[in-house]
């Protein structure tokens, strides 16, 4: 008896859970909320954390310890990753990726201009 009245109280706590998951449709996609810009106070605090994280990061390596290191980094690399999706703006601008682009751009143009033998009017 016991046991059937405590398996009808578990039921009872986790049917709100579970009926809740199933009526809002909770995914398991926790990036959702980065698509939209963030406050201007709310990059200005990721930029700090970020300062803040690199300066820990140095210090760990100062003091020649790598699981600290480690951490540290990872938590960088997560602040990084919010600042780029939420905060485009402050992010920047890696000079070698557009350059590279800008290259490829030019070789594609090249190209086009020559197998068409001129036609495509680049």
């Amino acid at each position: 008896m016991k046991v059937w009245l405590a398996v009808a109280a578990g039921a009872l706590l986790l049917a709100p859970g579970i009926a809740s998951a199933q009526l809002f449709g909770e995914d398991d996609s926790s990036d959702s909320f980065r698509s939209v810009n963030a406050h201007p106070a709310e990059c200005a605090r990721l930029a700090r954390q970020i300062d803040h994280f690199a300066m820990m990061t140095a210090r760990a390596q100062a003091l020649k310890n790598e699981m600290w290191t480690e951490r540290m980094n990872q938590q960088l690399e997560l602040l990084q990753g919010m600042q780029a999706a939420r905060c485009p703006d402050d992010v920047p601008i890696d000079e070698a990726a557009e350059a590279f682009k800008f290259l490829v751009r030019l070789a594609a143009k090249a190209a086009i201009t020559y197998f068409t033998f001129g036609a495509a009017g680049f």
